[in-house]
């Protein structure tokens, strides 16, 4: 189609993060966030795509995606840099008088069905007496949630209110993390969503396992027989025994702090947005408990679950499996870093976490099955 003469404003250009200059190329990590000039990145060993300033910004492509939802004049830019996040390649931020939005591009590999099975979640979970608080997609004159510009599929939607957390707020957060997510587990547990989950992100299972542990290069934080040991207790207790037994429904996938808004500025006050809903497919409630919510801290944990627990009550089974769930997600966190981000560093700190839970698995497993 054609690109409308008035084009959005995109802010331009962006400086690097860690040095500040201007950058001519910029480099960003696989999930398109920000990380700084090539020089920064090199010497912080963190590997990533190289972009100009124009493909980063994509101004051409963002006016052909806002003309298709009746928007053509509106105003699109990357968000400003947060304590908690920088600016990132597939999104911008969208202004129409008094309107606002954010926009997406997603990935070529991405289906469409894929989008269209994370849409309809999203249309659940807003629906009905109690709708919670999801992004809400920007619909076409056609009744399309998503448009094709510049050989890549966009959706856009309306902007949730609420504010990112720092790691730190997060670990207090946590309790009412849980007390959404179980109100989300519980809207989710009979739908049957339309089109088809992305299966790279789908269940984990040993053989998943056996796999990424057979393609992480040696770390010395991460001796062959722990990992032995962890792959043999998720093989006899979780695989075999105790994932059968565990409800299965749709989850959100990547419930961490990132994808969470938060409604003032104490941390104590309550969600206010549960964003990115990507990675969702039909797994256990503990996928999402385990990969953002679970901690090795025995006080912390006991408190989430026990937040969790008053909206949508965990079975025998699953606080049986908690601990093992808490392992597989320490895995999972552990391969992000190392093969997807290639950050040794993180991945360093997240081995100290997984040899303490690996030293106090028992105390974690008494907390998790007493009530």
């Amino acid at each position: 189609m054609s690109v409308p003469e008035t084009q959005p404003s995109v802010e331009y250009p962006q400086t690097c993060p860690i040095c500040g200059r201007v950058l001519d190329l910029l480099v960003v990590n696989p999930a398109g966030e920000l990380i700084g000039c090539e020089e920064c990145a090199a010497e912080r060993e963190l590997a990533g795509e190289v972009l100009t300033q124009d493909e980063f910004n994509a101004p051409t492509a963002v006016a052909e995606a806002l003309a298709q939802f009746s928007l053509p004049t509106a105003k699109a830019y990357k968000p400003a840099p947060s304590a908690t996040q920088q600016p990132r390649a597939h999104y911008w931020e969208v202004v129409d008088g008094s309107d606002r939005y954010y926009l997406k591009r997603f990935y070529s590999w991405y289906p469409t069905a894929g989008i269209r099975h994370m849409h309809s979640i999203l249309a659940h979970l807003a629906a009905g007496p109690r709708p919670l608080p999801v992004p809400r997609p920007v619909f076409t004159a056609s009744g399309e949630s998503s448009v094709e510009a510049a050989g890549s599929c966009w959706a856009l939607y309306h902007t949730l209110e609420g504010r990112s957390t720092t790691s730190q707020d997060w670990m207090w957060g946590r309790p009412k993390a849980a007390e959404m997510l179980a109100e989300m587990h519980l809207k989710l547990e009979r739908f049957k969503p339309e089109g088809e989950e992305f299966q790279p992100w789908g269940a984990w299972t040993l053989d998943t396992v056996d796999r990424v542990l057979e393609s992480w290069q040696p770390h010395p934080a991460l001796p062959p027989e722990l990992l032995a040991h962890i792959r043999d207790r998720l093989a006899a207790r979780y695989f075999d025994y105790l994932y059968p037994e565990l409800p299965k429904f749709v989850v959100h996938g990547d419930y961490i702090p990132a994808n969470i808004l938060w409604r003032s500025d104490a941390i104590s006050s309550s969600v206010s947005g549960v964003l990115d809903f990507e990675k969702a497919h039909v797994d256990t409630a503990l996928f999402d408990f385990a990969w953002g919510l679970g901690d090795r801290r025995p006080p912390l944990l006991r408190a989430t679950i026990a937040t969790y627990s008053r909206v949508r009550p965990l079975t025998v089974v699953e606080r049986e499996a908690v601990t093992e769930a808490l392992l597989l997600g320490a895995l999972m966190t552990i391969d992000m870093q190392m093969t997807y981000f290639h950050n040794m560093d993180e991945v360093a700190r997240l081995a100290q976490d997984l040899n303490f839970m690996v030293r106090d698995i028992e105390s974690l497993r008494r907390v998790a099955t007493s009530k």
